[in-house]
């Protein structure tokens, strides 16, 4: 069975039971959760239970694991090493790891920093793979971060921490900005794969840009791809790092989901 999931970000600074109450009418398997290590996991595993939905992924909050200054590198090494303990009491099978967001440019030489994410992501990976949790890293874009832009950027990446539960989070909406071909990308990356993030080339629903989705949607199918399939949309609106944009926000991105929802349904069936 296919799961079907949003990130619970998107819908902004409402309670988590708000959030998975919509989840659950809506007809999602399950959500990405935000990775808040203040919020009791064991109460966030019966919310889940209570809304019959399954913890797809935990999005992390922003830390600079390539960092230089080691103190800081550490302390954000730090926060995934206790993420990975906050995972597994939640009963989530995996987890995502990527670079600060912001973190556009450099202060030090390339293989510098590049030395410090393998580093940090060695570390990561070592103690998940004791708890066998799937650690996904998230190819972002160059208005987000500089250091891992595509797929192929990626799979180096896992090849330089060689540890087999790292696995990469492509997403259709970093893609749009920063692969040639979206597609081959997905194919490139066959059994490579852990999560596919899906929002249109403008982040709101399938559809509403110009993002070529059945070709990705191919792709995903010719390389039978197993993981969750997790919507991260948001409303249009400035600032593209906050959800909330407008008093009918939610609502809006709420329609996002039921239409895109609709089309993933068709497309990949129950």
């Amino acid at each position: 069975m296919t799961d079907y999931g949003f990130c619970t970000w998107t819908l902004g600074d409402i309670t988590l039971d708000k959030k998975l109450e919509i989840a659950a009418s809506l007809g999602v398997t399950g959500v990405e959760i935000e990775g808040d290590l203040k919020q009791d996991p064991l109460q966030i595993k019966q919310q889940l239970k209570k809304y019959n939905l399954k913890p797809l992924s935990i999005t992390p909050q922003d830390v600079d694991i390539s960092s230089c200054n080691e103190e800081k590198r550490q302390a954000a090494v730090q926060y995934y090493l206790d993420l990975i303990d906050w995972t597994a009491k939640i009963g989530a099978p995996r987890f995502c790891i990527h670079g600060q967001v912001g973190k556009i440019s450099w202060d030090h030489d390339l293989d510098v920093h590049w030395d410090l994410l393998v580093k940090s992501v060695q570390e990561v990976t070592s103690k998940a793979s004791k708890k066998d949790l799937e650690v996904v890293y998230e190819v972002l874009n160059r208005y987000e971060n500089y250091q891992v832009l595509t797929a192929a950027s990626g799979l180096k990446l896992i090849q330089a921490v060689a540890n087999s539960n790292l696995k990469l989070l492509l997403d259709a909406y970093h893609m749009n900005i920063e692969e040639n071909d979206p597609a081959a990308a997905l194919i490139s990356a066959a059994g490579q794969l852990g999560v596919y993030h899906i929002a249109d080339s403008n982040r709101q629903a399938i559809g509403d840009g110009h993002t070529n989705f059945s070709q990705q949607f191919k792709a995903l199918k010719e390389i039978n791809y197993q993981g969750p399939l997790i919507m991260e949309m948001t409303a249009a609106g400035p600032n593209p790092f906050t959800p909330m944009k407008g008093q009918d926000y939610l609502s809006v991105v709420t329609d996002y989901y039921q239409r895109s929802l609709q089309i993933l349904h068709a497309v990949f069936g129950d």
